[in-house]
């Protein structure tokens, strides 16, 4: 963009709700580390896959892409998929989905020369049955394979080709309605490819209850896809994260104007993005450094505006005792107990409980401790207060 001076005012790199490129990717060290650890497994016939878990902008489908990234850097066929377009999902539908795509990615490898005609042909004769989940590599209705088999046909049309076949699903917490049916599901494919040393690994993500502690029910789905739970950055984290985004335009910024961003977004990737995208906007042409002022600058429009979008799920689309419990939390502006809520709301225990839980499900709250809650950003806070004003 010119200006008036002549000065050249580069694009803004800073992009909230879009994936970060596995190239720009800071930050989950332990869990990258423990993505790599389980793919090598699974390369070498133990299988090993994992869960992704995390509130609502923290990072998980970036953290899926640079997961996918290194999977094909090991050789691994990676089919990542989203489940939320989705309105209905079974077993049928999902081992279809499996199939599908494993079948479209080799297509993809075929037309960049990755893998052979020949790999995609024997693939194309895997059907799936109209009703059920099974799964055909014969024309015959009577013995037709089911969906562990049908991954045990593609990987031997791809061995030698690939070393594993990794599904990354995104978006996936439909997985776990009714009683997790469809990740017990997953889990005895799992356990019956794990037979046969054929090296598949899933990967969920989302918004997973599966991160439960034991005794909760979930726990023998835990010990098949132990959680990788992605909290906001740290501060250094985050600093790595501008300084690595601001890289690609010469802009330069101060510790100072760092630890202030740090501070207002909490290190949550995508509050931070979005500030950042917001102060950069401020810079005029010409200029060579995000300083603290543009920050300022930003603080007016950001909240009620820039972030209101991504907080209107938690607020406006609540109902109107979750909606009271948020707006006593953000009048408290910190932990606030189960206790002070009843006398506020003049509601007991047993009827506020089951909100809390909801809320808390949703990422709009964060249970610290026993009895003791707070809402998972301050700026949520300060959002809903805006609202509440004439």
């Amino acid at each position: 963009m010119l200006e008036n001076d002549g000065a050249v005012k580069l694009p803004n790199p800073f992009n909230p709700g879009t994936p970060v490129d596995p190239n720009d990717f800071v930050g989950r060290i332990k869990e990258l580390e423990n993505f790599r650890q389980k793919l090598r497994q699974t390369a070498g016939g133990s299988l090993a896959s994992m869960a992704v878990a995390g509130g609502y902008g923290v990072g998980k489908t970036s953290f899926l892409h640079k997961c996918k990234s290194l999977a094909e850097e090991e050789g691994g066929l990676v089919v990542y998929f989203s489940l939320s377009e989705l309105d209905e999902l079974s077993k049928d539908v999902l081992a279809r989905i499996l199939v599908e795509r494993v079948r479209d990615k080799v297509r993809e490898e075929v037309i960049l020369h990755r893998l052979s005609q020949d790999v995609l042909e024997t693939l194309k004769k895997i059907k799936v049955k109209a009703a059920g989940v099974e799964i055909s590599l014969a024309q015959s209705e009577e013995n037709r394979p089911n969906l562990q088999n049908a991954l045990s046909a593609a990987w031997k049309a791809l061995a030698g080709a690939k070393k594993t076949i990794v599904f990354l699903i995104d978006e996936a917490a439909a997985l776990e309605k009714n009683r997790a049916e469809l990740i017990l599901y997953l889990r005895a494919v799992l356990e019956q490819l794990q037979v046969e040393r054929t090296p598949v690994m899933i990967v969920p993500a989302g918004k997973l209850s599966i991160t439960g502690p034991a005794g909760t029910g979930f726990s023998p789905l835990v010990r098949t896809f132990p959680p990788a739970l992605l909290e906001n950055f740290t501060f250094e984290e985050s600093k790595a994260f501008i300084e690595k985004k601001l890289g690609s335009t010469g802009i330069s910024i101060p510790q100072g104007a760092i630890k202030l961003a740090y501070d207002v977004t909490e290190g949550h990737p995508f509050v931070l993005n979005a500030y950042l995208a917001t102060a950069y906007d401020k810079l005029f042409a010409g200029e060579a450094r995000l300083e603290e002022n543009h920050f300022k600058a930003a603080d007016v429009e950001f909240v009620s505006t820039v972030l209101a979008p991504f907080f209107a799920r938690f607020y406006d689309q609540a109902g109107r005792t979750s909606r009271s419990i948020l707006e006593q939390m953000a009048v408290k502006q910190g932990e606030t107990t189960l206790s002070e809520l009843t006398q506020k709301l003049g509601k007991d225990n047993n009827q506020l409980s089951p909100y809390l839980a909801k809320l808390a499900q949703d990422g709009s709250i964060i249970r610290v401790e026993r009895g003791k809650y707070q809402l998972f950003h301050h700026l949520l806070g300060q959002y809903i207060l805006k609202q509440k004003t004439p």
